[in-house]
């Protein structure tokens, strides 16, 4: 929640406290201590209250909560530009309602390329911002003049980082989805070759050197299958073949067809291939069917004549046994087209896998600073908002030690109390108001840089 103490009136070009040049070269944070932690952040502004400058301000801040003697976090001042325009109340009270849902839009944007880029990344490389880890971009952050010139509406800005943003966003969600269909196609031949007779491409089974074209018949009446046998069911096959689906056939006079039926199965017929893991491919040659004649009904209407299709009848039955049936065409180059295709799209894949990764490496940087530029304007215009006019407030960004972010904010809780509007004196800091959003009594947003470690 914001409260306002920015006077009813429109407000003019104001500029920060002077902040003097800091020894940054000097500043350095700590590795994790765990590989495994994610790094925490926090953005805090106060004010610099009666004649106490910036500077007074920070160490003051520093000393109860990055020394020595009370070491909770690291910290380092943001320096900001000395006179970016605040514009008009109206102007940043809409400014403020807007900035929360763009930080969240930008993070998303943020995370998909980092999560991109953790996926394909097979060379433990590091996301850099401006060519430096995060972290040091962090400690070192001024603000972009080139890309927002801090003469320019603080809106205008914004909307120029949300524009660059949303087109990045349709990049990468072009460049992944096309990366990802490519990489389905080949997870799809490879499964199919590498996968059990079941499912495997029988090209890729039964090649040339295994069978020929004498092992199978495809005529207009017959038609040789491949048959998938389990090996402890391989004595079944032998003896119930011939009669599996002896329902299906007519073989009865003509006139009476339907009063003689049996197997559709060519008797003798099964072959035996070849066996791989717990199954033997053995094959069967059957009818393919038989044409029903038309015919006159009672009426004198003449129905027309109708095939009658064996093969499906038959691969139905045989799988209550056990069976699966497969058909089969045989040809001899396939294999090798297979092949062609598996290693055509391997390398498909690994250009659109290398294009995406240099994508994500080159553009992580862009966004991560529209995102940071985004957190600073949002916690400057609650500044405004929080702290009212002269504009006299100070920057720091915490980066707490594991373990000591509660005790953190109950030091800064305890040395900004007086802030702390009267409606919420009895609320603990942190705790929810009737808007439900966290307050406390100091502006500060806090974010992980890094989800992935």
């Amino acid at each position: 929640m914001i409260f306002h103490k920015v006077r009813d009136r429109p407000i003019g070009s104001r500029h920060c406290d002077a902040i003097p040049s800091l020894k940054r070269n000097e500043v350095t944070w700590s590795e994790p201590r765990s590989r495994d932690a994610v790094m925490s952040v926090w953005f805090v502004c106060v004010p610099n209250e009666g004649n106490v400058s910036s500077e007074s301000t920070f160490l003051s801040l520093k000393a109860e909560t990055a020394s020595s003697r009370h070491d909770y976090a690291e910290c380092i001042r943001v320096e900001l530009p000395s006179d970016l325009l605040v514009g008009t109340l109206d102007s940043l009270m809409a400014l403020s309602d807007d900035l929360s849902r763009v930080d969240m839009v930008i993070e998303s944007v943020v995370r998909k390329i980092e999560r991109q880029f953790h996926d394909l990344n097979r060379d433990n490389q590091d996301l850099t911002v401006d060519g430096v880890p995060v972290e040091r971009y962090l400690i070192y952050f001024s603000w972009d003049e080139a890309k927002h010139p801090h003469r320019r509406p603080l809106p205008e800005i914004v909307s120029i980082i949300q524009s660059s943003l949303g087109k990045m966003e349709e990049e990468i969600k072009q460049l992944g989805t096309r990366y990802a269909e490519k990489k389905q196609q080949l997870v799809g031949l490879q499964r199919k070759k590498g996968g059990n007779l079941m499912v495997a491409n029988l090209n890729d089974v039964l090649t040339p050197d295994v069978v020929s074209a004498s092992n199978f018949v495809n005529t207009e009446y017959l038609q040789t299958l491949v048959v998938i046998v389990p090996k402890n069911l391989e004595e079944q096959w032998l003896l119930e073949y011939a009669q599996i689906g002896d329902q299906i056939a007519e073989y009865g006079p003509k006139g009476s067809r339907s009063n003689t039926r049996g197997s559709p199965v060519v008797p003798g017929s099964s072959r035996k291939l070849m066996e791989e893991g717990d199954s033997s491919v053995y094959t069967v040659t059957l009818l393919k069917g038989q044409y029903q004649p038309g015919f006159l009904d009672k009426e004198g209407n003449f129905g027309p004549g109708t095939t009658v299709d064996y093969i499906e009848d038959f691969k139905a039955r045989a799988k209550e046994k056990r069976f699966v049936v497969r058909e089969f065409d045989f040809r001899p180059m396939s294999h090798a087209s297979t092949e062609e295709a598996i290693a055509e799209l391997e390398v498909e894949v690994d250009r659109l896998c290398s294009a995406l990764l240099r994508w994500c490496k080159a553009h992580f940087g862009e966004a991560f600073i529209a995102w940071m530029h985004i957190k600073i304007i949002r916690v400057f215009v609650e500044s405004v908002l929080r702290y009212g006019l002269p504009v006299n407030f100070v920057l720091v960004m915490f980066k707490p030690h594991p373990g000591k972010e509660k005790k953190l904010r109950s030091v800064l809780a305890k040395k900004y109390a007086h802030l702390q509007p009267a409606q919420f004196s009895g609320l603990e800091e942190g705790t929810s108001g009737s808007s439900q959003a966290e307050f406390f009594p100091y502006v500060t947003n806090s974010f992980h840089p890094l989800t992935t470690t």
